[in-house]
């Protein structure tokens, strides 16, 4: 087990460590936290709508009541889930830009970083084609939506949606890097002292929102010139990285990385599924709302795995809780008992400890990957149903995922159903553990 702890510190905790620390890794992490309000938002008016599926006998009020504000309220969603590129792109240039203010001590206003992030973006909206030799807006789409003026539309605008995430990704960070370049090359315009500071701030954009405009045209042409655009483009890389996330084996593999990394005591929530997993749920979750069939979706793995936090650690707190005999294991299962409800395991994680603790490790790790595949399988065979809209990662077990898939029982079932079996592959590791603890306990008496 020493040989094991080795090997995780030397090729997967220092590189992660680093990653960790990377500005991009960041700023992704702290762009998916300022969306969550508005996954939510977004979610609450789908359930509104799903409710009546879970309890048919109220389907006639809900069609003589709510539904018939259905077109009003929806508006909700659109404006949320539907725009959440939008605010993907403000987040990510307010947060890069304020790195650079902070860290490397430059002269970059967090507003101006955000504005030019979502112009950047937009830019990127409208599609065109060279037709004889002359550029034209498409005004045509066979696919899914419809496009007006070069911008696609279905319930809203389609790229401002899911789908758009990723490219607002690349040009907000494109948009902050031209605007660090400028002002390190002090290519802004100063307005002299005396001048109030909105002035003063609107110009200090104006160069940095030339090179962007410029830059962004000069990409449209190159994409336009092959007869595609930037978000096909990036739509490629992405689609295969997001089917692979939607995959058993990717989903284990996901799995295996975030609880390898907490073992040694890197947060591995943080680095592997706030920073590079959300933003994929979060487009599969807005396909899903449109019809699609994606598994991993929204808070899936909040909803079946992480219950009680990373490694469903609810169920080892519940086994300290009725089982443990050591005073040890006792008095840290009542300290950890009310946060693992709301999924917050800290506690029992470096209390019992978990992180480096040969005895409780294992089954940390086997626990995930055993829950994710019970729950892959269940939506896969549609034994449950698909997560349609998004829940606060707080949310007790049950609760999160009977709102999550819109008022299904049966992922109240699934839930519980992972809660045991994790506590049946917990207890003889927690039972062999506790027994330690206990033998130690008294020999000090």
């Amino acid at each position: 087990m020493d040989n094991f702890f080795y090997l995780l510190e030397k090729y997967l905790m220092g590189p992660m460590g680093k990653l960790a620390k990377l500005k991009y890794v960041r700023v992704l992490m702290n762009a998916g936290l300022a969306t969550v309000p508005f996954t939510i938002v977004g979610s609450i008016f789908i359930i509104l709508n799903n409710i009546s599926q879970t309890f048919p006998a109220l389907k006639p009020f809900f069609e003589a009541t709510f539904f018939k504000y259905s077109a009003i309220y929806s508006i909700g969603t659109t404006m949320s889930l539907g725009a959440i590129a939008i605010f993907y792109s403000l987040a990510i240039g307010y947060y890069l830009t304020d790195l650079y203010k902070i860290e490397s001590k430059l002269n970059m206003n967090s507003f101006n970083g955000a504005i030019l992030a979502i112009f950047a973006f937009l830019m990127t909206i409208v599609q065109t084609i060279f037709v004889d030799g002359s550029a034209q807006t498409i005004t045509t789409i066979a696919t899914k939506g419809s496009i007006v003026s070069g911008i696609a539309v279905s319930g809203g605008i389609v790229r401002f949606g899911g789908i758009g995430i990723f490219v607002a990704i690349v040009t907000g960070l494109l948009a902050v890097e031209i605007y660090r370049f400028c002002v390190v090359k002090n290519l802004t315009i100063k307005m002299p002292e005396g001048v109030p500071e909105g002035v003063s701030r609107a110009f200090a954009s104006l160069v940095p929102a030339i090179l962007i405009a410029f830059t962004m045209i000069f990409i449209n042409i190159i994409f336009s010139t092959l007869g595609t655009d930037i978000h096909q483009v990036l739509g490629k890389p992405f689609g295969f990285v997001q089917n692979f996330v939607d995959s058993w084996l990717g989903a284990v593999i996901i799995m295996l990385l975030i609880h390898l990394l907490w073992s040694v005591g890197i947060h591995g929530t943080s680095i592997i599924k706030n920073s590079f997993v959300n933003p994929i749920l979060l487009v599969a979750l807005t396909e899903n709302m449109d019809g699609g069939n994606n598994i991993l979706a929204g808070d899936f793995i909040n909803m079946y795995i992480f219950l009680g936090g990373a490694g469903t650690t609810l169920s080892l707190v519940l086994l300290m809780q009725f089982y443990a005999k050591s005073d040890q294991l006792k008095m840290l299962a009542k300290a950890s008992i009310i946060p693992g409800l709301f999924n917050i395991n800290e506690p029992v994680v470096f209390g019992a400890p978990i992180v480096y603790n040969p005895y409780l490790v294992i089954p940390y790790i086997i626990v995930p990957i055993v829950n994710i595949s019970i729950a892959y399988w269940a939506v896969k065979l549609q034994l449950v149903s698909k997560v349609i809209a998004a829940i606060p990662w707080t949310s007790p077990i049950g609760i999160g995922a009977f709102l999550g898939t819109g008022g299904d029982f049966r992922a109240v079932l699934l839930s519980f159903t992972c809660l045991i079996i994790s506590g049946f592959i917990y207890f003889p590791f927690f039972r062999i553990y506790d027994n330690n603890l206990y033998e130690e306990q008294t020999k000090g008496k």
